[in-house]
């Protein structure tokens, strides 16, 4: 654990999910392997390689830059004009429903038991909420009830982590200032630089031994999750 700023209790705390709360790393790895499984089990799309489908979303995301922000809706997007061009009849309801089925899978996973423990024990002393730039279904992984409320980019037109709009969101919604509000995330830009830049206090969640060169300093760093309750 590292402080690099004077510590004072927050009144708020608002949490990065994927790979802060768990190791993300396995589970959308298995998603993204069983979508390609679906996609080359349809004749249309047997024959598509990755090389293709990056080129599917490059071209999304030139044509609506938003798309960026919002990994569900890109996806769709990519899919659905892959189908469109392929000619998949109904192409944006079938990739609408493929892209749920897909966030089911990736969302097919329990929180650690450790993790959920910490996080009801901040509750009892904190006001917790999440901030995400993914698209984990919070109930099924069991958070369904942790948080006070959710934010998730793409929702509302809000661009992702490290813009400060989810940040600015979540100060409105909690009717606190933002150095009132203490976020944890791994992602030395997305989390750190965020947090800093939107005035909130930060916490980098960083197991590495060797700390990688980050632009913004953090108010604390630790190395694994348990560490909050010697500071919170």
């Amino acid at each position: 654990m590292r402080f690099y700023r004077a510590w004072q209790r927050p009144q708020a705390l608002s949490f990065d999910l994927d790979d802060t709360l768990y190791d993300n790393g396995p589970y959308i790895e298995r998603a993204e392997a069983w979508l390609m499984a679906q996609l080359k089990q349809r004749p249309e799309t047997a024959n598509l390689t990755a090389h293709h489908w990056r080129s599917y979303k490059q071209r999304v995301t030139r044509a609506e830059p938003i798309l960026k922000h919002d990994v569900t809706a890109c996806r769709e997007a990519w899919v659905s004009l892959a189908f469109k061009e392929l000619g998949v009849s109904d192409h944006a309801s079938e990739a609408k429903a493929l892209v749920e089925r897909f966030v089911a899978v990736r969302s097919d996973f329990q929180v650690p038991a450790e993790s959920l423990a910490l996080l009801q024990q901040l509750a009892e002393r904190y006001r917790l909420v999440a901030i995400t730039n993914g698209n984990v279904d919070l109930q099924q992984i069991g958070l369904g009830d942790v948080f006070e409320f959710s934010l998730r980019a793409g929702e509302g037109g809000h661009k992702a982590k490290p813009a400060g709009d989810l940040f600015q969101l979540a100060a409105e919604r909690l009717a606190l200032a933002p150095n009132e509000i203490a976020h944890i995330g791994d992602h030395p830009v997305s989390d750190v630089s965020g947090a800093v830049r939107a005035g909130f206090k930060s916490v980098w969640l960083n197991p590495q031994p060797h700390q990688p060169a980050i632009k913004h300093l953090p108010d604390v760093e630790i190395h694994h999750l348990q560490a909050l309750a010697e500071i919170l």
